[in-house]
């Protein structure tokens, strides 16, 4: 089923010219991708772009991000809307040489679909300021920048309030599981909260073939990352979706050497406000009491990054809480908040 929305609503959608400057944005972003807080080549593609379409006037924000306002004219409610689409890619090598615009920069990519969003919110400016006649009030389109590193951009846009007087946002992210067209809802959490540790375990180094006159530093990590993982499977239920990852970890200079420190670095995710201070406090218990197990210490180090975003259930909410195909491949998600949200997962 074709839900008869955006087709009848928003008429042509987008037309010839602005379906190529999508391809002109995604493509070179995909091809020179920037990492957080660098995304000023960037930056200056989209800005060439809205100006090439006649979008001049946009302003910066978070020092490599920007936003630009259109402004509806014809008469009716005017109420302000913003949609949002981040821009910076991750420290990831990419590995498919069949993509003739695959990443030409050496351990930074696209990973997480960036340029797609950004594509996106671009594709959303260019035609509603072609069908500005068609609409009253406001939309701001943000490229937010620094979406994936701390500081993250989204609090330049609280800090500036750039979000003063807006009645609903609007945020996208694409989700390769679902078919192409679909696009996915549910109340409640839609995001988990995003905190970094980093746990330096510091013992004392010794011959390896004397391990009983040292402390070995890898033997407590991997304590850790074994023990760590049954925080979730045994403390907290399965319904809070949480989730221990450990992505790094560093230490040691010869195999036949006690390693003296180690450095273990990890998120922790969840979508329940009130077991987070919980989680957390339970992985710093546990590094500090296997290092003194093991005679050794723990320097921990924790980062909050974001909340969990999440919406109270509501009969708006509920009737688009199902996979729903729509023309043109447009989605909506709404989620009701202190203002109504709106955040898709597509592909």
């Amino acid at each position: 089923m074709v839900s008869p929305l955006t087709a009848e609503r928003l008429g042509s959608g987008l037309d010839s010219a602005e379906r190529d400057a999508i391809t002109q944005l995604r493509q070179p972003m995909h091809r020179k991708p920037e990492l957080s807080k660098c995304e000023w080549k960037t930056q200056a593609r989209i800005r060439e772009i809205l100006e090439r379409h006649g979008l001049s006037g946009s302003v910066p924000f978070h020092n490599t991000g920007l936003y630009m306002d259109i402004l509806g004219q014809a008469n009716g409610l005017s109420r302000s809307i913003a949609v949002r689409g981040d821009i910076d890619a991750l420290p990831i090598q990419g590995t498919r040489d069949d993509v003739p615009f695959r990443s030409q920069v050496p351990g930074v990519m696209h990973a997480c679909g960036h340029e797609i969003h950004a594509s996106v919110a671009l594709g959303t400016a260019l035609a509603l300021h072609r069908q500005r006649n068609r609409f009253s009030g406001r939309v701001r389109v943000f490229f937010h920048p620094a979406e994936e590193a701390e500081p993250v951009g989204g609090r330049s846009v609280l800090s500036q309030n750039l979000l003063d007087g807006f009645d609903h946002a609007i945020g996208i992210h694409i989700n390769p599981n679902l078919p192409v067209g679909v696009f996915n809802a549910l109340p409640g959490a839609v995001s988990k909260s995003a905190d970094q540790f980093s746990i330096t375990f510091i013992g004392e180094m010794a011959h390896g073939a004397m391990p009983h006159k040292g402390v070995d530093a890898i033997a407590i990590a991997a304590a850790f990352i074994c023990e760590v993982q049954k925080v979730v499977s045994r403390e907290f239920p399965a319904r809070d979706a949480t989730v221990i990852t450990i992505g790094k970890i560093r230490g040691g200079e010869a195999a036949n050497i006690i390693c003296p420190e180690v450095t273990v670095e990890g998120t922790i995710r969840t979508r329940m406000s009130e077991r987070r201070e919980q989680i957390n406090r339970r992985v710093s218990d546990l590094a500090h009491g296997l290092a003194q197990l093991h005679n050794g210490r723990a320097r921990v180090d924790q980062i909050r990054g974001e909340p969990a975003g999440s919406a109270a259930g509501s009969p708006a909410t509920s009737r688009f809480c199902t996979h729903r195909p729509l023309a043109h491949r447009t989605t909506y998600w709404l989620q009701p908040q202190t203002r109504w949200c709106v955040f898709v997962w597509t592909y």
